[in-house]
């Protein structure tokens, strides 16, 4: 769906730097990064951990997405992808992500974007996640690792990992591995 979405906004990126960025956008961000209604009926084994506890799992649904293009037209240094998701876990909306991207680096069939995220799950508090999605033509984006880099009310000191996990024909997935 958020291809769908990129598309409509104008990426104004064309040609084959332009489908290597979309896919990859699609693909690897996510939070970002959606498919469908599904998103929030998926329960895996991971998401059997309650949100509590250190490791947990949650589904994205997408809820906006806008990708502005300020430099040449299609992909370039500078440019800003910004997005919002519905959060699930369990089967239910727990809160929302948000979150924005700059390429940061373009080269031949492959791109660069440092992004910041925050998740907010209610009644619980906030994590941030900061971290750099390298996209390069032949190879796949199924997982990217963000780094936790803090967090408010419970998740207060937060530090770890995030894994964005985007696989072609199911919902996007967050899964977080804190210390």
């Amino acid at each position: 769906m958020r291809h769908d979405l990129l598309q409509r906004t104008g990426a104004g990126a064309t040609g084959e730097e332009g489908t290597l960025m979309r896919r990859g956008i699609t693909r690897a961000l996510a939070a970002t990064v959606l498919a469908g209604a599904t998103a929030f009926t998926a329960v895996t084994p991971a998401a059997a951990h309650d949100l509590g506890t250190d490791r947990f799992q949650v589904t994205l649904r997408t809820v906006s997405a806008h990708f502005e293009d300020v430099g040449p037209k299609g992909p370039s240094v500078g440019d800003t992808f910004t997005f919002s998701d519905n959060v699930f876990h369990r089967g239910q909306r727990v809160g929302r992500d948000d979150g924005n991207c700059h390429v940061t680096r373009r080269g031949p069939g492959s791109l660069a974007f440092q992004c910041a995220v925050t998740v907010t799950l209610r009644g619980r508090g906030q994590i941030t996640l900061q971290g750099l999605f390298a996209f390069r033509r032949g190879r796949p984006g199924n997982a990217t690792d963000l780094a936790i880099t803090g967090g408010t009310g419970g998740y207060n000191g937060a530090s770890g990992t995030a894994t964005l996990i985007d696989r072609r024909g199911e919902p996007a997935r967050l899964r977080f591995d804190m210390r």
